[in-house]
């Protein structure tokens, strides 16, 4: 294997998650801006700046990726949060008991929501930082009632970007169900969006090909496996085959969101040929003939109901729904409410960190004391691999962002950086969160930019300071309290792990004097996700094998 060199190993971390949110960006900004109109016409000048950025939370919080009927009510629940986040920090001025109370219950409970899901957890987050923003703002000059009035407004004003979710809500539900059969799409990205759309009346037709899609993105991903032990032209037809397969998908999706006619398939046909040949030649493995013939029977299948809707069955017309996960609240917090669960650890730690540094700013409200928490907030991760890799990653584009702010102010006159400094914040928005490394890059630039006291240059420097002592007690934090310890004898797991993952591939995939048998394809599955487990591995791995075992 190669070794990466720090810029190697900088481009890899900091790789984009999907497209930059250009609309979401634009709106976010619009909606900041009406947010301050609306609030200086209402005589709340000294809200404004609190307003502004609420309002930014909310808008993220709607932007979130869900159908409607789901992101609703999580915005109501983000809400009420808000309320109660500003709430806390305003009795907790004269009482300093009371704020380490808050501080603690605030900081435990938002991170623990990671047990349920990384969706939960990463809305838990977001809940943090509204109690974050909440800390650094609340002051005595308004009264809670104002804070409160100051929420409504901003909510209000957010709630504007639910126009188009609520005009394009058949198209983005249409967009979910088809997002299976694009090639692009992951298979953890698939089973996310599968608990997106559970408990959602979907028509007949779109709960059919969403369950035909999973089952092609699994094997799509059985295919990249099988592919890379292939060689010679086996290799070449097999991956002639996917390519073709790929194209044909990806134009299946496409009829989905648009509600066009079918797809030909006759290509697929030829290349499925191809691969027969092949496999009579060869006899050393079925694999790739049994994936061929399988993902060409699911495309067949989901081209047949996008042409007869409704030869599907009786009850097309018909609302069904995506069965939810199963796992009970109780059963949840039984299994993972302890400190084996490494996400618990990751609350522990983050609660002990985010303390001090709020305590501090509770006290001082100091420049340096709320960059230096900024810092912890944005760096600390679950484990000490992933903290170091954010903190190489954020102080990297941190230390790139300062210099940009120092040559942009050399270059423009002072009125021109206040634009500047609106322009990073719609590439905050924008880059948020498919391109985390720029999206903080441009957070740096504008609060450079717009910080009250100091030179340009003083405040860059400043912020590099902060953020790198920020990131020092984030790693510090991860690798001495409660870090994670494993002890396993590897080679022994690896070959029982391999073994497992083989009787699972023989029942899924048997040969043809077998008769597929699906409750010992189960079983042989349910072995092989503990021996994962006991191997322990990355969480996210986990989470789609727990995801496709409910699935089963």
């Amino acid at each position: 294997m190669e070794k990466k060199g720090f810029m190697g190993k900088l481009r890899i971390l900091s790789k984009p998650t999907g497209k930059p949110q250009w609309k979401q960006g634009i709106v976010a900004i619009f909606l900041m801006i009406l947010a301050a109109l609306v609030a200086k016409f209402l005589g709340f000048e000294d809200g404004i700046k609190a307003i502004m950025f609420i309002t930014l939370i909310a808008n993220i919080i709607i932007d979130l990726p869900l159908p409607l009927r789901k992101s609703v009510p999580l915005t109501v629940i983000g809400f009420l949060m808000t309320v109660l986040a500003f709430i806390s920090s305003s009795l907790a001025l004269s009482s300093l008991p009371l704020f380490l109370f808050f501080t603690i219950l605030w900081s435990f409970f938002s991170l623990s929501t990671y047990i349920f899901s990384e969706a939960f957890g990463s809305f838990g987050f977001i809940i943090f930082c509204c109690y974050f923003l909440s800390v650094v703002l609340v002051n005595r000059d308004a009264s809670p009632l104002d804070w409160g009035f100051y929420i409504v407004l901003a909510y209000m004003v957010a709630s504007i970007s639910f126009i188009p979710k609520l005009l394009n809500k058949k198209k983005d539900l249409s967009k979910l169900v088809a997002s299976p059969f694009s090639p692009e799409t992951s298979l953890e990205r698939v089973l996310s969006i599968r608990q997106m759309l559970s408990g959602i009346p979907l028509e007949g037709r779109d709960y059919e090909l969403f369950r035909i899609g999973t089952y092609l993105t699994g094997f799509r991903s059985y295919s990249k496996i099988v592919l890379s032990r292939l060689s010679g032209e086996s290799r070449e037809i097999f991956q002639k085959f996917i390519d073709t397969t790929n194209k044909s998908s990806s134009k299946i999706a496409a009829s989905i969101i648009s509600k066009t006619d079918s797809v030909d398939l006759e290509s697929m046909d030829v290349e499925l040929a191809h691969v027969q040949n092949a496999a009579l030649s060869e006899s050393s493995s079925n694999a790739p003939l049994s994936i061929a013939q399988n993902m060409h029977s699911l495309l067949k299948k989901a081209n047949e109901i996008i042409v007869k809707e409704k030869s599907v069955n009786a009850t097309v017309m018909e609302k069904l729904k995506i069965p939810s996960p199963r796992n009970s609240l109780k059963n949840v917090l039984g299994a993972n409410f302890n400190l084996k669960n490494m996400y618990i650890r990751h609350a522990l730690r983050f609660t002990l960190a985010m303390t001090i540094g709020l305590l501090v700013i509770y006290l001082t409200h100091e420049r340096d004391a709320i960059w230096v928490t900024m810092g912890i907030l944005i760096i600390i991760k679950p484990d000490v691999t992933s903290t170091l890799n954010n903190m190489i990653v954020r102080v990297s584009f941190n230390v790139i962002a300062i210099i940009l702010a120092i040559v942009v102010s050399f270059i423009f006159p002072h009125y021109i950086l206040f634009w500047i400094a609106f322009l990073m914040l719609f590439l905050y928005r924008a880059f948020y969160p498919t391109y985390m490394a720029l999206s903080v890059m441009a957070l740096t630039v504008f609060i450079i930019l717009v910080w009250p006291t100091g030179t340009v240059f003083d405040n860059s420097l400043a912020r590099i300071i902060d953020i790198t002592i920020g990131a020092i007690i984030a790693f510090i934090c991860a690798y001495i309290i409660l870090p994670s310890r494993v002890t396993v004898n590897l080679p022994q797991q690896i070959a029982q792990t391999i073994r497992t993952n083989r009787k699972y591939v023989e029942n899924v995939l048997p040969i043809p004097e077998m008769v597929y048998d699906h409750q010992k394809a189960v079983n042989a599955f349910r072995n092989y996700m503990l021996e994962e487990k006991t191997w322990n591995l990355p969480l996210k791995r986990w989470k789609i094998l727990l995801t496709m075992l409910k699935m089963i």
